[in-house]
Formats: structure tokens, sequence, C-alpha cells
């Protein structure tokens, strides 16, 4: 029987298991040897011409110039008030707390005793110048109506005194006729010795009237000179009382002062990170809260370790990352190096320097160096807004430190060994 396949068809299907063949046509030598010098060419140059900037990381927060201010407790007490309140703004001279720092003994507070005392005698001082105040319009009254009386008796003795000016000259007239009347025997002795008795009796009284006249002179000129200088006697006696009032009320405002002290805002600002509130009792020198004054520019006050410090320059580029705004989202924004502190800030256990470093290795002895860093925009744009940077806001830094090609990369660590043999064998570091 024929079959319906040709023999060569079946020949072929009972070797197509060991699959088909193909032959690998080679690249030509000299296109790869073309390709292999290009890759070359440009691995060197880009070896020769790249760079590589070497940048350390560095933890802080946004903080304005003067950096943030701590309030602490002046003296020991207890907080007897508080109008400090968690992010408040407050002006300068604001009041946030009172402080009582009274002392108690057997009988009680002893400062509230000797302020009651002080408040009993200025009270007493006060009704004396009042009564005082009130007697003075009587007295002067009084003293008036004596100047008016003195006066009515001076005219009173005038005239008397005129009358017997006029009277004597007769008298003696009469008394002279009566003498040689009684010397002619014309009139008897006992009627010359009446009109010598008369005419004494006018003398006598004439005098007195002379005394009075003086005395009430006298009498009109004291009341008169005391008339005169009461407003001002009576302005000196209110002046001494008003002296002992502000005596007494030095020594309250002293003795106030002892026993309480209000703690003043001592710049513009917002209030954060109340640690005391009312009842508390302080010791003194203990922090109270902090104070973010209040600024229009912010900067970046980062701290790093001593393995970076030596490197980083003023001027320094840096790229900050606000962890309020996370930088997959809102992108890195760009800042300059202001300032670089040479002096290292010891940690201890630990602790971070005002709250800004926030990990990494710490230096030698927990020793950090701060950096300053002012961001080139005060704002971070947030779909299509421009929103503020807040002091004490999170941030981490890249600080650019040095910038060299790549084969100085590559060779530095044989650089260096050199200049480490030639300092071992005594023939200095190579130049």
């Amino acid at each position: 029987m024929q079959s319906l396949f040709r023999s060569e068809a079946l020949e072929a299907r009972r070797d197509a298991w060991l699959g088909r063949v193909q032959v690998a046509q080679p690249i030509p030598v000299r296109v790869a040897t073309v390709m292999t010098a290009v890759f070359l060419a440009a691995t060197v140059l880009f070896v020769c011409t790249g760079t590589y900037t070497r940048r350390v990381h560095a933890g802080g927060r946004m903080l304005p110039p003067t950096g943030l201010i701590t309030i602490q407790s002046p003296a020991a007490g207890i907080l007897a008030r508080q109008y400090a309140v968690e992010g408040r703004h407050v002006s300068r001279g604001q009041p946030l707390f009172v402080l009582d720092m009274e002392a108690n003994s057997a009988s009680g507070p002893t400062q509230l005793h000797i302020l009651a005392d002080l408040a009993s005698q200025r009270r007493l001082l006060q009704q004396q110048r009042s009564l005082r105040e009130t007697a003075a319009v009587i007295d002067k009254q009084s003293l008036a109506l004596a100047l008016q009386n003195l006066a009515e008796q001076r005219r009173q003795l005038t005239l008397q005194i005129d009358l017997d000016n006029q009277t004597m000259p007769a008298v003696q007239r009469s008394l002279a006729r009566l003498q040689d009347a009684a010397q002619q025997h014309i009139a008897t002795d006992a009627q010359l010795q009446s009109q010598i008795y008369t005419y004494t009796e006018l003398l006598s009284t004439h005098a007195q009237f002379l005394q009075s006249s003086l005395e009430v002179d006298g009498r009109l000129a004291e009341t008169a000179a005391r008339y005169r200088r009461f407003d001002s006697d009576l302005a000196r006696e209110l002046a001494d009382l008003d002296r002992q009032i502000a005596g007494l009320d030095q020594q309250v405002a002293e003795n106030e002062a002892k026993r309480t002290i209000s703690i003043l805002a001592p710049d513009d600002g917002t209030l954060t990170a109340i640690r005391a509130h009312v009842g508390q009792h302080v010791e003194a020198g203990s922090t109270l809260l902090t104070l973010l004054p209040r600024s229009q520019t912010l900067e970046a006050d980062l701290y790093v370790t001593s393995a970076a410090i030596g490197f980083i320059r003023e001027g320094a580029p840096v790229l900050l990352r606000y962890a309020a705004f996370p930088y997959q989202r809102f992108g890195l924004y760009r800042g300059r190096v202001t300032q670089i502190t040479r002096a290292p800030m010891t940690i201890e256990g630990g602790a971070t320097v005002g709250g800004a470093v926030e990990g990494g290795q710490a230096g030698d002895g927990g020793e950090y160096y701060r950096i300053v860093v002012m961001p080139d925009l005060p704002y971070v744009l947030t779909y299509g807004q421009h929103r503020p940077l807040e002091a004490g806001m999170q941030v981490e830094a890249n600080i650019a430190l040095d910038r060299r090609r790549l084969y100085q990369w590559l060779f530095d660590p044989l650089i260096s060994l050199e200049r480490s043999v030639g300092a071992v064998a005594g023939r200095g570091p190579a130049p």
C-alpha cells in the first residue's frame, strides 16, 4: 500500500523533536571594537568630567532669629493665677502668671497680717486727713471772726481814746481855775480835792485805754498773721499726712512684692509648651512655658555631629524637607547656610538640643554643632496656595559638604593611603 505522505516529509517529522537549527550570525569584529571603544571613552569621560556632591543629614526646627524664649519662675512659690493659654498670641508686658510666695507662721500667713496692719494704719491716716480738712474750714472761719472782733475792739478803744484826748484839756483848765480860786479862798479845799480826783481818774482810765489798745493791736497783728499763714500751714499738715500715707503705700507695695510676683511676657509672640498650672508649686528657675517670638522671617536651626562639621561652610546649598509637608508630595525646598557655630553643644543622655536633633549617631560625648539655614522661600506651595512656615516646625535637611569629580573620589583612598604611609615613614604628608 502506498503512503499518502512523501518519504522526505515523514523523515523531517521524525527529526522535529530535536528542534530547529538556527545559524547565529556573529557581530563583526570591527563593530564590536568600535562599540567597546565608544563605551570606554564615555566611561572615562564621565569619570573625568562627572561630579558628585557629598551631603550630610541634619534635623532641627524652624525658629525665629532670636530663638525660643524660655520663661522661668523667678522664685519659689505657688502659682496663684494663670493667664497663659496654649497657642495664644501675647504682647510684650502682658501678664502670664501670678506667683504667690506667701510664708506661713503659726498664726497664719505672715505677709497677710502685715498687709492688714498697714491697711489699718493707712485707713486711720486717711480719716485723720479728712477730719483735718473739715476742721480747717471751721478754724479759718473762727480766725476771720476773731479778726473782726479785734478790729471792732480797736475801733471802740480808738474812739474812747480820742474822746479822752478831747475831754482832758477841759478838765485840766477846770482844775487850774479851781486851784486859783482855792488860793483866793473862793473855792473850798473839798472842791479842789474832788476835781483832782476826777482828773486822776480820767488819767488812769486813759492809760488803761492806751494799754488795752496796745494789747488789741498785738492780738490783731498776731491773728492776722495766723490768718495769712493758715492756708500754708494747712497745706504743710496735709502734705505731712500724705507723706505718711505714701510711706505706708510703699510698705504695702514692698510687702506685696514679697508676697506675689507677676510674670510678664518678655516679647510679642505665641505661647506654647505650658508646663505649669494654677496651684502647682514651682521652684526658682523652673521652666513655666515657652514663647515663640513673633517674627516675619524664620530660620532652620539644625544640628550636625562633629564628623560632618569640618566641610560645612557658609553659603553651602541645602535641601529642606518639612515634616508637616511630606516631600514626596510637596517637594524639597532650597536654602543657604548663613551661620555655623564652631563651639560644640554637649547633649547629655541623648537629650536633644532645643528639641532639634532628630536622629543620627551622636558625636564624641554627644556633641553637636549648630547650623543656621535661611530658606529661599518663607512658605510652602500646597495645592496652589502659599502656606507660611510656622515657628517650631520640624525640618530635615541635606547639607552639601564638598563637590568633587568622580575620579577624585575613586583615587582618594589611594592618595590617603600614600599620605598615611609617608607620615609613618617620616617623610611627611604628600603635597
